[in-house]
């Protein structure tokens, strides 16, 4: 696919950069600031775009001026407003004038999954960044034949290496275990327990969902591979490291 990645030069961006490559994908950065992209890869790249991420009209031009059929947004508080309201105004526009939907991930949080077998999600129990809720009601808002939607619903992530071309050699999407809408083989253990199981629930397991910036970068990139027949679109994305005795 022609991607456009928002938020190119951040933790996460400049990895997803490296990851679309390697995949085989065409690659335009949407930077503030093109010096403080990753060394060596701005060669590779099919284009760099300066701009605003939190200005829709930045984001349609660069989209629309190179011919991208996907958006990665990865930009600031990527889920959380003005960016994420950004990123869904231009995909609708875009999607609008040609007649066919945008393929577009975001970046959120695992907040934003739902605990098996109950009512709630973890942000309930947990109020750190709350403001993805406004992000999750205004993706069910949209249509998903207005927009080809994902969100990445990760936890603490952490960097293998420093942001190069190409990845750590150990990156991998295979790396991750993959569950929409809940995190891949929640325990429900303390459930049961009355007005404090679901806290526990959560204190309990939160700290083993850690993953790495660069196979959540190569999760995306391979994804993208299934352009709108991926089976993720619409969907919350919850994921968890696989245990590797070398990590």
């Amino acid at each position: 696919m022609r991607v456009l990645v928002l938020g190119a030069t951040g933790n996460l961006g400049s990895r997803v950069l490296s990851a679309l490559l390697q995949r085989g994908h065409v690659v335009f950065a949407f930077v503030r600031d093109p010096s403080k992209l990753p060394p060596g890869i701005q060669p590779l790249l099919s284009g760099v775009e300066q701009g605003d991420a939190r200005k829709a009209s930045d984001i349609k031009s660069a989209a629309v001026h190179n011919g991208c059929d996907a958006i990665v947004n990865t930009a600031g508080y990527a889920a959380m407003a003005p960016w994420v309201d950004a990123v869904i105004c231009a995909s609708l526009e875009i999607g609008r004038e040609r007649g066919t939907p945008l393929r577009v991930w975001i970046l959120g949080g695992q907040g934003l999954l739902d605990i098996p077998t109950t009512e709630y999600r973890i942000v309930d129990y947990m109020h750190i960044f709350p403001e993805h809720r406004h992000t999750w009601d205004k993706l069910r808002a949209v249509p998903q034949s207005a927009i080809n939607w994902s969100i990445l619903c990760p936890g603490v992530m952490h960097a293998l290496s420093r942001a190069t071309y190409p990845l750590a050699t150990d990156a991998s999407a295979e790396n991750l275990q993959v569950a929409s809408n809940v995190p891949p083989n929640w325990s429900l253990k303390f459930l049961c327990i009355p007005v404090l199981g679901g806290y526990l629930n959560i204190m309990n397991q939160a700290s083993a969902y850690g993953t790495s910036l660069e196979d959540n970068a190569d999760f995306i990139a391979k994804d993208l591979l299934d352009g709108h027949q991926s089976k993720l679109i619409g969907e919350k994305v919850g994921v968890k490291q696989r245990r590797h005795s070398s990590r």
